[in-house]
């Protein structure tokens, strides 16, 4: 059951963040050329019903990210504490990084218009949500490859002198 819980609580971080990433690409760039060739009243309220539903969107994969990033966190502690020097920088920076994209989101996705300079804020967040990306690859890397102490043998496992190996089939 434990390994399900964790693939489980991994797979619900990548897919959220994938989902966040997409979907404010989307917003960014491809709804404002889609609504382009609209009249301006029905580009701006074509853009906030498309907004309303990417809000409860947004907020599903915060919520998402919290969660699975505890679970993932605590599963992973231990591996940090043993790494302290380089994971929990990247841990750290992580989830510094996380806390201001989903500040950022929430600010720009608050009240039912969003503020003048919304545009500038989401290229921010994108750009905030790429370094996160990497950082997260890095702190992935870095759990994967750390050194493995080599496990202690007792006296019992080794061989002893003059029994006869094994029979091999």
């Amino acid at each position: 059951m434990h390994t399900l819980l964790v693939i489980l609580f991994r797979w619900l971080h990548i897919t959220a963040a994938c989902i966040a990433v997409g979907g404010l690409f989307f917003m960014r760039v491809v709804v404002p050329a889609g609504l382009a060739k609209l009249e301006p009243e029905a580009r701006r309220e074509t853009f906030l019903r498309i907004r309303r539903v990417f809000k409860m969107v947004i907020h599903t994969c915060i919520l998402l990210l919290l969660v699975s990033g505890l679970y993932n966190t605590m599963g992973n502690w231990e591996i940090y504490n043993q790494l302290a020097q380089s994971a929990q920088p990247l841990w750290g920076v992580h989830l510094l990084l996380g806390l201001i994209i989903f500040a950022i989101a929430i600010y720009v996705l608050m009240g039912k218009k969003p503020p003048e300079e919304h545009g500038n804020w989401v290229v921010v967040n994108l750009v905030l949500m790429a370094v996160t990306i990497a950082v997260a690859g890095g702190l992935k890397y870095v759990r994967d490859h750390r050194p493995i102490p080599a496990q202690e043998v007792t006296q019992s496992e080794l061989p002893q002198i003059g029994t006869p190996p094994p029979p091999s089939h």
